[in-house]
């Protein structure tokens, strides 16, 4: 019987993570004779007692639930990674632990694997969320679309089920600052599209920030698209064109006409303008710098302080997947 894994990052959860772990196993309960499965529930480094929550759970559970733990938050696409690389299942699917995403689909999602598609993605046909949520969040899917990732669906997917094939080739070649949508369409070959309706949040805040979701933005458009580095290049062709003709004109107003240089204002202008743009483009090329030199360094993108697997799958189970740079163990197994 084949198996599967569902790996939820949690971040300062405490008020909703029992509840929302008992939909996700009784939904999972419903259909024990289509498959096997295990939870693998993720500490992202929670400043509440989300860790005490999963413990109990765990004690309660010990046989389908795991737990890793960060030493600090690491954010969720690590969280995300490492709940990979510790689980065992056939395939996985991986869910926030909100539950703003609803898990009856992850049986539905089951099936289209069992039917032969490798990645299988929720797709948000509509969310039951503020204006200003849904529309920066669809102009950045737009703008990735146009400019960065062609296949990304129109509202992005944090909702999905992917092949163990999938999981080796997305966890062998780990980067630092990833943009996780993107890694997973890159190394994935077709991906089937489950449109459904995003919930609200029950309990909790949410602890996606803006200042989060720009920085996803930023590291989605530096690893996938050429096109800033391109837009600098053009700039700095129309500038230099610009200042040949300006200074053409120039000499030709004094050789010919007679007129004295007076704009002082007009040049002060220029110079904010041009200093700023330079500053601009050596921002953009910063970003890409940074990155390639974070890359470089090869620290791990996660640190675990610990992990309890299910008690019904033996560690070794996991270690062919446990990549060398992707995360380490503060301390060992307990």
């Amino acid at each position: 019987m084949p198996k599967l894994s569902v790996v939820i990052p949690v971040y300062r959860e405490e008020a909703c993570i029992r509840r929302n772990f008992e939909i996700v196993k009784a939904v999972l309960d419903a259909r024990r004779d289509d498959f096997d499965y295990e939870i693998i529930l993720v500490n992202d480094g929670s400043p509440d007692d989300s860790l005490a929550e999963l413990e109990s759970i765990h004690g309660e559970y010990p046989a389908t639930t795991g737990i890793v733990s960060f030493t600090r938050n690491f954010g969720q696409v690590a969280a995300i990674l490492a709940g990979l690389q510790a689980c065992s299942g056939d395939c996985a699917a991986v869910i926030s632990a909100d539950l703003q995403d609803p898990p009856e689909l992850i049986p539905v999602m089951f099936r289209k694997w069992c039917e032969g598609w490798k990645t299988v993605a929720g797709v948000r046909g509509a969310r039951q969320e503020p204006l200003a949520i849904r529309v920066p969040s669809r102009l950045f899917y737009s703008l990735m679309r146009r400019l960065a990732l062609p296949s990304i669906p129109a509202t992005g997917f944090d909702f999905f089920l992917i092949d163990r094939a999938v999981m080796e080739r997305l966890l062998a070649r780990p980067e630092s600052n990833g943009f996780l949508q993107g890694e997973i369409l890159y190394v994935s070959g077709p991906v089937h599209e489950i449109v459904y309706t995003r919930r609200q949040r029950e309990a909790g805040e949410s602890n996606w920030s803006m200042a989060k979701k720009i920085k996803y933005f930023v590291d989605g458009f530096v690893g996938y698209s050429f096109v800033p580095i391109r837009l600098i290049t053009v700039a700095g062709i129309g500038l230099f064109f610009l200042g040949i003709i300006a200074s053409v004109g120039l000499v030709i107003q004094r050789v010919w006409f007679g007129t004295r240089m007076i704009g002082w204002t007009s040049i002060v202008i220029l110079m904010l303008l041009l200093h700023g743009t330079e500053m601009l483009m050596i921002g953009v090329l910063g970003e890409y710098l940074w990155r390639t030199l974070d890359q470089a360094r090869g620290r791990p993108l996660f640190i675990i302080d610990y992990r309890k697997l299910p008690s019904a799958v033996p560690v070794e189970a996991t270690s062919a997947l446990k990549p060398r740079v992707i995360g380490s163990d503060a301390q060992p197994l307990r």
